[in-house]
């Protein structure tokens, strides 16, 4: 018996050795163990969304299925399109109802606040709150909109678009988004009624899952990190690219993004480089110093929204996007006449009377283009330009008297 028991003792070390000799083992200490963590996997979903016949771009949410996951779970079925009762339930084609501009947009009323959790029977059945601990500490949050009770929550949801932290512990929190910000920040700044509902109709045009070998289209932006911009489309939304604290970092940045602008229209691609340019001039607006607190740094960004505005009014008149080019040009001759070099004034007067000409505003572009004339007589563009619109106009007055005579004949 105990001869029994130490061979079966003996065989099974020995078979314990030869595993170990010819195995590769992970070893992993203990006081690592506890800090790995498996990578948690979230749903993303999207919505397309339209401005009237505009198209604005592809907004992409990251949900919190471990968080809330009924929210999600809701929220999921309603941007894939649900059938319940017989009856289809989905966010497409639905508008975003609610806008108040430093605080959220809102959407989700499909005749009610639906919820599909539930099943056929449950359509109304409010959905309890999830996720209540998260601080809102952080703009373009995604949330479940509810009347005041925390657990009567169904399709109604809100973004935030700025950080909302007094609003902590009465939300649900189920998502954030992760591309398409400056379409969040755009629907921001629609104009809206005395009820806080846009004046255009901003529709969610499709939605559904996202995952990430899909596109993010965008119509009001260009993403492009051509020549280093790699920042955030609003400088408010940006706080982890630079230090905004530093006027020379914040020069350096509106210099990068306008650089990239300048990239853009080498290649022929005006509509992004004019995408770039704004995006340029919101960092500027942002960040130009007082003047009686730092003249120097003050000096340095008038001039680059000089050259900004000057990219701008020649981006707009190259698309005929003629009325813009006017109002970049009367920005730039409403400045310090110490700012603008005569060439810029040249430029700037050309520019508005050939975006006047294009509206078939003869007199209005003549007479700016005789102001370029005489600051620049020897260019010939000018002058080609000048005698081009003087014909034009007395075709037009001609035009305009036959059509007269014709009342008194």
């Amino acid at each position: 018996m105990y001869f029994f028991f130490f061979f079966f003792f003996f065989f099974s070390i020995q078979l314990l050795s030869l595993l170990v000799a010819t195995t590769d083992f992970l070893v992993v200490p203990i006081d690592k163990l506890s800090s790995m963590q498996i990578e948690k996997v979230r749903s993303k979903t999207y919505f397309d969304i339209t401005n009237g016949s505009k198209k604005l771009g592809r907004v992409v949410f990251e949900l919190y299925d471990d968080l809330a996951p009924k929210a999600t779970e809701n929220f999921l079925n309603l941007c894939k399109g649900i059938t319940l009762n017989d009856k289809t339930y989905s966010y497409q084609n639905t508008s975003i109802d609610k806008v108040v501009k430093n605080f959220m947009i809102q959407g989700g009323s499909l005749n009610g606040n639906v919820s599909t959790i539930f099943g056929d029977q449950g359509i109304n059945k409010p959905i309890p709150g999830e996720n209540l601990s998260d601080d809102l500490s952080h703009a373009f949050k995604l949330c479940m909109a509810n009347n005041g009770d925390v657990n009567c929550n169904g399709s109604q949801f809100f973004i935030t678009t700025s950080k909302q932290s007094h609003m902590a512990g009465k939300y649900s929190v189920f998502g954030h988004v992760i591309h398409g910000k400056s379409i969040i920040r755009e629907i921001e700044r629609v104009k809206t009624n005395k009820d806080d509902v846009p004046e255009s109709n901003v529709v969610i045009d499709h939605c559904g899952v996202w995952t990430d070998d899909m596109p993010v289209p965008i119509f009001n932006a260009s993403y492009d990190t051509i020549g280093g911009d790699i920042y955030e489309e609003y400088p408010e939304d940006d706080d982890s690219n630079f230090n905004q604290e530093s006027t020379e970092e914040a020069f350096n940045v509106a210099s990068q993004i306008k650089e990239s602008g300048t990239l853009l229209f080498k290649k022929g691609d005006q509509e992004n480089a004019r995408f770039k340019y704004i995006k340029a001039l919101r960092y500027i607006m942002e960040f130009i110093p007082d003047p009686d607190q730092d003249q120097e740094w003050y000096k340095k960004f008038i001039d680059l929204k000089k050259k900004t505005y000057l990219n701008l009014s020649l981006c707009c008149l190259q698309l005929k996007d003629y009325h813009r080019c006017i109002d970049y040009c009367s920005y730039l001759l409403d400045m310090d006449e110490s700012v603008l070099t005569k060439q810029d004034k040249t430029k700037t007067l050309f520019r508005k009377g050939s975006a006047n000409v294009g509206l078939k505003k003869y007199k209005l572009g003549l007479d700016d283009l005789k102001l370029a004339n005489k600051l620049t007589p020897d260019d010939v563009g000018i002058q080609k330009s000048l005698e081009s619109a003087e014909k034009l106009f007395q075709q037009q007055k001609q035009n305009e008297k036959a059509t007269y005579s014709k009342f008194f004949s």
